[in-house]
């Protein structure tokens, strides 16, 4: 009987279940194994070298924030450096997405197209990007995230809680990828919540070729403009009732973020706090937090 990717999580903790016998197959396993190996080496490797001009990758459609492309490719020297956990966090991430994906051939789902190539030119730049894979003919980007993360996607994506641009680079994949074997109308991801395990399908709608190719647009004439012709895609966010503004998630995440608000705090910068739940960046400190709330500074 040929398997549907409806079925695709249940199957999976089926192969995991250790009530039900398994043989594994000792191919896909193997090949399996040697991806895996692939990220180890990887993981080594530099990932914070000067971009190319000329061109973007598929994961980059997904950053809302145009004068992060401009920084990206103009002032890439005021980019944080990758450090050692950031690495093995995303380390571990392919780890479990590969692992995602060896489990769906070993529960009898087809699986393939694995970092098949997507190039779509524009002008005189090319986007590039690898797709995951297609499991029953379903074009699908597999991601792992916190159990946060998970809760808030497992029931579904869309553009009011895509914080990461996610639609953006798997409409990509779907509008402009060209495969030998037939691909589904609806494409979709597959989430995992890397804390405890848990596995969701979601089939997605994605925006479409023409939106995909304004995007890819939109970035090229930021990264060729000046950057503060490029606005900010986020503003300041009160934080509380403390009269405080803070950056908001999308600029908190991001590498240049110093550099795009050195104007904040009256010219001196942002200010970061060390608060239990995490560092907080402030744009405006008008009340200074707790005395128990360590402040860090470039002196440490």
């Amino acid at each position: 009987m040929t398997k549907t990717i409806d079925t695709l999580v249940e199957d999976i903790y089926n192969v995991l279940d250790q009530t039900k016998e398994h043989d594994p197959h000792d191919t896909a396993s193997q090949e399996a194994a040697m991806r895996i190996g692939t990220e180890f080496i990887k993981a080594t490797e530099l990932r914070d070298k000067p971009r190319e001009r000329g061109k973007l990758w598929a994961s980059d459609l997904g950053k809302k924030c145009l004068r992060y492309h401009w920084y990206n490719f103009n002032e890439p020297e005021y980019g944080e450096v990758l450090n050692g956990n950031t690495k093995f966090k995303f380390l571990y991430g392919n780890i479990l997405e590969e692992s995602v994906l060896w489990l769906a051939e070993e529960a009898g789902h087809m699986v393939r197209g694995q970092q098949h190539t997507v190039e779509l030119p524009v002008g005189d730049w090319t986007v590039r990007g690898r797709i995951d894979a297609v499991i029953d003919g379903t074009l699908v980007d597999v991601k792992s995230t916190s159990s946060y993360g998970f809760k808030n996607y497992k029931d579904g994506i869309d553009a009011t809680n895509d914080t990461f641009g996610y639609l953006w680079q798997l409409g990509f994949y779907h509008g402009f990828g060209e495969f030998d074997y037939g691909v589904d109308d609806v494409s979709g991801f597959v989430w995992i919540d890397k804390q405890n395990g848990h596995i969701a399908y979601t089939p997605v709608e994605v925006p479409s070729p023409d939106d995909i190719t304004q995007r890819v647009l939109e970035i090229i004439e930021a990264v060729e403009g000046e950057e503060f012709d490029t606005p900010r895609a986020f503003g300041p966010e009160p934080y509380g009732k403390s009269g405080n503004q803070k950056l908001s998630v999308g600029c908190s995440y991001c590498a240049f973020k110093q550099r795009c608000w050195r104007d904040a705090n009256n010219g001196k910068g942002l200010r970061t706090f060390l608060y239990s739940h995490g560092p907080v960046f402030f744009t405006e400190v008008n009340r200074q937090p707790a005395q128990t709330v360590l402040e860090i500074t470039d002196e440490g």
